[in-house]
């Protein structure tokens, strides 16, 4: 009975299993080219590389279970983050000069912000009737240019205490970044997912059609869901103000390519109704490491960026050919069944 479980198991979480292998792989190879792996500082440092990519793919991973695609993620991350440095003292001084309450109400406000935006993907995208990839592409670029309209130049005045906070160590052991994906698991993914808005994700992504017919909410269901996606984009655009301490309207970003890649990594399906968090955990953390290998190992960036790219490829590829073979079988099964009877 256990063996059958476990078959099971494996066989409906093929593409995670592999990721997770591949990121043990990596972290080998990780650990063999960094000297403090097995200290404290090894853990952290890690976990500030990847939390990012980390977050940003939860949101991703939303939306492709819809049988959507987010564009807008990498821009949105970007203007958040611009939004967060250039509010931060202006809104710390309004409440009385405490970095800690100033630091409170800049998150409160960059998280309603984010959710704001990604609801409007979401209504441009429900209401409007678009395909979400034309509608992501356009407000991207719409989000690019609110970051340049609220930070014309890279800048801004953020405190030390808030990028020790979000990049240090808790009691001196325990990665902050660790913490915070943890949150993001048993806080957004774990509640969502289990709600009746993140099952109807995969019904949804399924078959949409057979989904309303079954009475399933699919406008409520797309809006949260872009919700969140939005709300992911903030956090890490919170997260991304306290690593540099800054905002960058004209930073070069593939948030958007690599989120997209860490799901699909993850064993997402981007034809919808397939894909968990937990495998775009693996595949953010094996998009994120490589990169830091590559420094390790000398490598141009500019050859990084070609090494991300055919990552990526080779991601959707698999994504592509998984699903392709998985509905020639399912259609040669349904001819057999027919012929027998």
């Amino acid at each position: 009975m256990r063996n059958e479980r476990t078959k099971l198991f494996l066989k409906r979480n093929a593409e995670c299993v592999v990721a997770y292998c591949v990121l043990a792989v990596v972290l080998v190879l990780f650990a063999a080219n960094q000297a403090d792996f097995f200290t404290v500082y090894g853990p952290q440092s890690i976990f500030n590389q990847v939390i990012t990519l980390c977050i940003a793919a939860l949101g991703q991973t939303v939306i492709v279970l819809t049988s959507g695609i987010d564009l807008s993620v990498g821009n949105l991350i970007i203007f958040t983050n611009c939004v967060a440095a250039t509010i931060y003292m202006p809104v710390t001084n309004a409440l009385g000069g405490s970095i800690v309450v100033g630091g409170v109400a800049t998150i409160v406000i960059v998280l309603l912000v984010g959710v704001l935006a990604g609801l409007f993907n979401g209504c441009m995208v429900v209401y409007g009737r678009l395909q979400p990839i034309v509608v992501t592409l356009a407000t991207g670029s719409i989000f690019s240019g609110l970051a340049r309209y609220v930070r014309p130049t890279p800048g801004g005045d953020v405190p030390s205490e808030f990028a020790r906070f979000f990049t240090g160590r808790i009691f001196g052991v325990f990665p902050m970044s660790a913490l915070i994906l943890l949150l993001a698991i048993f806080l957004i993914w774990i509640p969502y997912r289990k709600s009746r808005a993140g099952q109807a994700l995969y019904a949804i992504g399924g078959n949409e059609k057979a989904a309303f017919l079954n009475g399933i909410k699919i406008n409520r269901s797309k809006l949260i869901a872009y919700s969140i996606a939005g709300l992911c984009a903030a956090i890490c655009g919170v997260l991304l103000t306290a690593q540099t301490r800054s905002g960058d309207p004209t930073a070069a970003n593939n948030f958007t390519n690599n989120s997209i890649a860490a799901a699909v990594l993850g064993g997402a399906s981007l034809a919808g109704g397939k894909g968990s968090y937990f495998g775009s955990i693996a595949g953010a953390m094996i998009l994120s490491l490589i990169v830091g290998l590559l420094i390790f190992w000398g490598i141009s960036s500019y050859y990084q960026n070609l090494v991300q790219g055919i990552i990526l490829i080779l991601a959707l590829s698999v994504g592509f050919f998984t699903e392709f073979f998985k509905q020639k079988r399912e259609r040669a099964q349904a001819v057999a069944g027919k012929e027998a009877n």
